[in-house]
């Protein structure tokens, strides 16, 4: 009977040891703050390689780029769905306000708000079962607002409303000098009353609900929740009222509440924290940097050292920072020499690889080697990617070694995200995690970092007729422009079939766009369908000028055939053929020329990085 049940034992090991992924798989049940990739389709796809099946609302619920979510809608999805998740990751923005930018914008009643989050906190007692992670922001204080993403009044008064909370938040901290009152009461004076009063009762409302979260954590209602920071510039109105909530949670352990800068990256955290609950796994995370600012650095828009930033996203998904033995993941953090961040865009951003660089590099390869996960998280610049560090990277064949890379937009997202997708990781398959990386490096180096301020000055050309265009809208064409650009990119530095690539602008703006990568070449090549639409324009130019010359030389014939032989051509019919096929032969070689154009400056365009390798 001993050595049965020893055989029977060692069966139902080897049975478990040969279960794959899907056999395991859980349900999450996901709501997004909004529609964007990175908060919807990225974050999806990410928990979806590593195997779980991720359950979304109707995207005709959630914010998309009229900024319209549909709170009641998505709370009634939500409770039809519950019953199927083994977890439910919920964004309050979306649930309360409809979305993140709907946050910013709402006209709501604070009763309403508070009736649907009682919506939500209902969801515990009907299934306790169910861990449940919910995240919301704290509103931006931005300088100036883009059009459409804060109240209209924001455009022109918002940098007047900026200095004004910014001198409020000193006011709270150390106090003003008598200039520092004399310009605050001045801004008092020109702004009008109504914005403000507008814009601080929003806030009040949103401070309300964060306030009534942070009990609702306190007493357990949630597993874990995560106040996230949008754009949190220091002594800003956001800083300050970061500041007043964490005082309020001070007693609740961290295993329960998290706060910090970011809000894009807070989904996949947490669908992160909800996977380690599952294995109850706490990884021990390794942070190393390069010569320079280091964990002092304070990048734009989080308004905090990075240093602490990485700590409370490593607490959030239940891990551990140590510089002790191996550890589960090595984020290695490509922070400037300096202890400030600026944008990727910057003409200082081209690849010139540096004793500090190479330095860092060889200790990521070392880790690589020894069999250690490395995440990459580039926070360099702002909104994208550092090109000498990717140059090293290539140079190195180290870009598909990687466990993740990220630089895109705020440090805090790059950090979350680089966390998160550096954990799961581990669950994939070879080719999702290579796909993984792919859109990333597409994503965060290739536009955001290379491509996008090309993209800009294209735009403002075409709006000036100084470019020529082949789709019907401005958009459409930029959106040609950008997908025959990454497809470039993928095919020429990162060995990618470019028919596995395709680029849309999900929000009709240049800021972010969404790079979806194929398991099958299937996508049109953009280059080839441009060059076909170069070379029907310029047929149909060459045929109106041939038009206008035969027209023209018709008319000669008919004339000089004329049995009158007094008779000749109508002078004004003459001189109209020849301005019609001046004109034709005018249009045509202006096509030429702008193609020519169009040609140098995607030529440029190349050489912002570097020749690659035959």
């Amino acid at each position: 009977m001993s050595f049965f049940r020893k055989a029977l034992g060692a069966a139902v090991i080897a049975v478990l040891m040969c279960t794959g992924q899907a056999a395991l798989a859980k349900t999450i049940l996901y709501v997004p703050q909004d529609n964007r990739p990175v908060d919807f389709a990225y974050t999806v796809s990410t928990a979806e390689d590593a195997g779980y099946t991720v359950i979304t609302p109707p995207s005709r619920y959630l914010s998309g780029s009229n900024f319209q979510g549909s709170p009641t809608q998505l709370m009634e999805w939500v409770e039809q769905n519950a019953g199927h998740a083994d977890a439910m990751v919920l964004s309050i923005d979306s649930l309360v306000y409809g979305g993140l930018v709907d946050s910013r914008k709402h006209n709501l009643s604070l009763e309403m708000l508070e009736n649907r989050l009682a919506k939500v906190e209902a969801l515990h007692g009907k299934y306790g079962h169910v861990p449940i992670y919910v995240f919301s922001t704290v509103m931006r204080s931005p300088w100036a607002g883009g059009k459409g993403v804060e109240p209209d009044y924001y455009l022109q008064i918002g940098s007047d409303i900026y200095q004004l909370a910014s001198l409020q938040a000193k006011m709270d901290e150390s106090g003003l000098t008598p200039q520092e009152r004399n310009d605050w009461f001045s801004i008092m004076r020109r702004v009008p009353q109504e914005y403000l009063q507008d814009w601080f009762s929003r806030r009040r409302k949103n401070m309300t609900i964060n306030y009534r979260l942070i009990e609702d954590a306190r007493n357990g209602v949630f597993s874990y929740y995560c106040l996230g920071h949008d754009d949190n510039s220091t002594r800003t109105q956001s800083s300050l009222e970061s500041k007043y909530l964490e005082m309020h949670a001070a007693d609740i352990p961290k295993e329960h509440f998290g706060s910090f800068p970011g809000a894009d990256q807070l989904g996949l955290l947490l669908i992160t924290r909800a996977n380690n609950d599952f294995n109850n796994y706490h990884p021990k995370v390794t942070v190393i940097y390069p010569l320079g600012g280091g964990e002092k650095t304070v990048p734009r828009y989080d308004g905090q050292a990075i240093g602490k930033t990485i700590k409370e996203h490593v607490e959030a998904i239940g891990g551990t920072i140590t510089d002790q033995g191996k550890p589960d993941l090595l984020l290695a953090v490509n922070t400037p020499l300096t202890t400030s961040t600026t944008e990727s865009g910057n003409f200082e951003n081209f690849p010139i690889m540096l004793d500090s660089t190479k330095a860092f590099l060889t200790q990521i390869e070392k880790a690589v080697n020894l069999g250690i996960p490395v995440s990459l998280v580039d926070m360099a610049f702002s909104n994208g990617s550092d090109n000498t560090l990717i140059y090293g990277l290539y140079q190195d064949q180290m870009m598909y070694r990687l466990a993740a890379y990220n630089g895109w937009n705020t440090a805090s997202n790059s950090v979350g995200y680089g966390i998160s997708q550096g954990i799961l990781a581990r669950y994939m398959t070879p080719e999702a995690h290579a796909r993984m990386l792919t859109t990333q490096y597409l994503d965060n180096w290739a536009y955001q970092a290379n491509v996008r301020e090309y993209i800009y000055r294209m735009q403002q050309k075409i709006e000036a007729d100084q470019e020529q265009r082949y789709y019907p809208t401005i958009m459409r064409e930029l959106q040609s422009r950008t997908k025959e650009q990454l497809q470039r990119y993928a095919q020429t530095y990162l060995g990618i079939d470019p028919r596995t690539v395709n680029v849309t602008f999900p929000w009709n703006r240049l800021f972010e766009v969404y790079v979806d990568v194929h398991a099958q070449p299937d996508v049109t090549l953009e280059s080839d369908v441009r060059q076909g639409m170069r070379q029907q324009r310029l047929d149909a130019l060459q045929a109106q000028q041939q038009a206008a010359q035969k027209a023209l030389e018709d008319a000669q014939k008919a004339a000089a055939q004329n049995k009158d032989k007094n008779a000749k051509i109508d002078p004004q019919l003459q001189e109209n053929l020849k301005n019609a096929e001046a004109a034709a032969r005018e249009q045509y070689e202006a096509e030429v020329k702008s193609q020519k154009l169009e040609k140098a400056e995607e030529q440029a365009q190349s050489s912002r990085t570097w020749q690659p390798a035959n």
